[in-house]
């Protein structure tokens, strides 16, 4: 837990004994329960302006729990290689950074971003068949920061045992709805 609360939830799942500690709960949920289940789950956390998958406190704002809710659908869709729900979540002038080994320049443009990552969905495809979920992507150290009412900048790190993935989501305001303007992907080793 990071520190932001002390806060705990009690959660019983079938056939198992309930479980204290919201830190280990993502992955008891994640381990027990498909995405969509775990998702309508934790929904009224979202709500409330908390989401315990993110290991965040509570929202400061309704921007930042829009953003905070954003940033989980889009995980979402990735985790499921839901190209029409992932490809949405960009900006048509977006920009995209991919982490190494991918090629170093700037992705720029909607249609280019959806070329990369389908090249990208089709390998994760090939090496987790079972899905979807294909994998899991659940953020670590989320922050949100706004930036006058129509900009925000989200941070979080995805681990395995591989790498520590960094991201930046540069977000702008598209009427109601976040879209990614820019996202920089870069890994670390553990």
């Amino acid at each position: 837990m990071n520190g932001s609360h002390s806060s705990s939830i009690l959660v019983a799942l079938p056939n198992r004994s309930p479980v204290l500690d919201i830190e280990g709960t993502r992955d008891i949920l994640a381990a027990t329960m498909p995405a969509k289940r775990r998702a309508l789950l934790l929904l009224p956390w979202a709500w409330l302006g908390w989401a315990p998958e993110c290991g965040a406190g509570p929202a400061t704002s309704p921007e930042e729990s829009a953003v905070r809710a954003f940033v989980l659908e889009f995980l979402q869709a990735f985790e499921n290689l839901d190209m029409p729900r992932f490809i949405d979540c960009f900006a048509d002038d977006a920009t995209v950074f991919f982490p190494v080994p991918e090629p170093p320049s700037r992705v720029d443009g909607k249609a280019a971003i959806r070329a990369r990552f389908e090249a990208v969905f089709a390998a994760i495809r090939r090496g987790a068949p079972d899905g979807p979920p294909y994998h899991r992507l659940v953020p670590e150290d989320l922050a949100v920061q706004a930036v006058g009412g129509e900009s925000a900048v989200a941070t979080f790190h995805l681990r395995n045992a591989q790498r520590i993935a960094r991201r930046t989501l540069v977000l702008r305001r598209d009427g109601e709805r976040w879209r990614i303007v820019h996202l920089h992907a870069s890994n670390a080793a553990p």
